[in-house]
C-alpha cells in the first residue's frame, strides 16, 4: 500500500468546507447521502466515504490516502444545490447563496 500524500492547508480546508456543505444538504433532506451525490457526479462514492472519516464533521481518523475533492464534485454543489464557490473555495461568505 502506497502511503498516504502529503495534503496543503488549502485544499484540506475546501475538503472540509465541502463535507460541512454535505452535511447541511443532507441534514436539510436536499440529498439522501454522500453516495447519492457521488454518483450524481459520477464519482466513487468509496473514496470519499473515506474521505469523511478524516474530513468530516466527526472525524475519525487522521490521514487519508486520497489528496482532494474531485472538481465535478464541486461543480455539483455549486450547480445543482446553491453551494457558493466563493465560500466553498475561500471559506469567505456564507455557505449558501
Amino acid at each position: 500500500m502506497k502511503p498516504p500524500q502529503q495534503i496543503n492547508s488549502v485544499s484540506e480546508d475546501i475538503t472540509r468546507r465541502f463535507f460541512q456543505a454535505v452535511f447541511l444538504l443532507k441534514q436539510s433532506g436536499k440529498i439522501r447521502s454522500l453516495s447519492a451525490i457521488c454518483r450524481e457526479s459520477s464519482v466513487s462514492p468509496p473514496r470519499y466515504r473515506e474521505m469523511i472519516l478524516t474530513y468530516g464533521i466527526n472525524p475519525s481518523r487522521t490521514e487519508c490516502r486520497y489528496k482532494s475533492i474531485e472538481i465535478e464534485l464541486i461543480y455539483t454543489l455549486v450547480k445543482n444545490y446553491n453551494v457558493s464557490a466563493k465560500w466553498l473555495i475561500t471559506g469567505e461568505g456564507k455557505m449558501l447563496v
